[in-house]
């Protein structure tokens, strides 16, 4: 397996970046020239692209160049550009991910709003591998499957020192995948909810405060405040006090909209009756 083959769109957005570029070229069956041609006909001179510099991107040895993702974008119809943004604002640390996973261990308080998913503290390995699976983002699909259960795992273990709020919107429960991976999820929702908090945001409240993006908010082993936005605030982990307020505000809007614990689980219970 090569650099490019190896690589995982979960580890950066610099990864996910040259992932879809090489699935973007493949699947228009085109040659790392025949990239380059494009990108210099539509820059028009501008940021001069070769084979060996388009190889480079797919490995992750060079980061594509903003204008060379504005040509991509223009012949393609793709968003490199907007994911050059992202990347570029998170840093060039391609251990992203691993920032949120510090600030999850030892954790005293996780609460997790992420609209029409359920959250991956609560996703079962079927649910997980059923989403990675349709999002079509990784190779190895087995891998990405691991390393999710792997911290869902983590933070699970961390009950009930650890105090785990999560807001599910109701249409969560009840995806596009087989009933059998439905019905395992809504089993693992009820036995897992005693210990952790799970509120359903009914489908009648469905424009709430958090349909523009799933957040996270921690309070770490130290106390400190601090949160994650998936595609809130330009995505990226959140530090600034009043940052963090702002969006503990945002959680118990939603929240006012959501149903009680007891009536979540009626809800889900009725869900599960009916997969029967």
């Amino acid at each position: 397996m090569g650099v490019a083959e190896s690589l995982n769109p979960e580890d950066s957005f610099w990864h996910c970046i040259a992932v879809n570029l090489r699935r973007e070229r493949q699947r228009r069956n085109l040659t790392l020239q025949a990239v380059a041609d494009i990108i210099n006909a539509a820059s028009e001179g501008v940021g001069t692209a070769d084979r060996q510099g388009i190889g480079n991107y797919e490995a992750n040895r060079l980061h594509i160049t903003e204008e060379h993702a504005r040509a991509l974008d223009q012949a393609w119809g793709t968003t490199f550009i907007a994911w050059r943004k992202f990347a570029v604002l998170l840093g060039s640390d391609e251990d992203w991910w691993k920032q949120l996973f510090d600030f999850e261990k030892g954790a005293l308080v996780v609460k997790v709003c992420i609209p029409d998913l359920v959250p991956v503290p609560l996703q079962t390995e079927g649910y997980a591998r059923e989403l990675i699976r349709q999002f079509q983002l990784v190779y190895d699909i087995d891998d990405a499957v691991r390393r999710r259960m792997s911290r869902t795992k983590d933070l699970r273990d961390q009950l009930p020192k650890m105090s785990l709020w999560t807001l599910i919107d109701e249409s969560a429960l009840d995806p596009p995948m087989p009933v059998e991976v439905k019905r395992e999820q809504l089993n693992a929702l009820l036995e897992l909810s005693p210990g952790a908090s799970m509120r359903i945001v009914p489908s009648s409240a469905r424009l709430h405060a958090g349909v523009g993006g799933g957040f996270q908010l921690i309070t770490t082993a130290k106390g400190v405040e601090v949160a994650y936005v998936w595609a809130q605030l330009e995505g990226r982990l959140v530090h600034d006090p009043s940052e963090v307020r702002e969006l503990a505000l945002r959680y118990d809007r939603i929240g006012a909209r959501a149903l009680s614990e007891e009536g979540s689980r009626e809800l889900v219970a009725k869900k599960l009756e009916l997969l029967q």
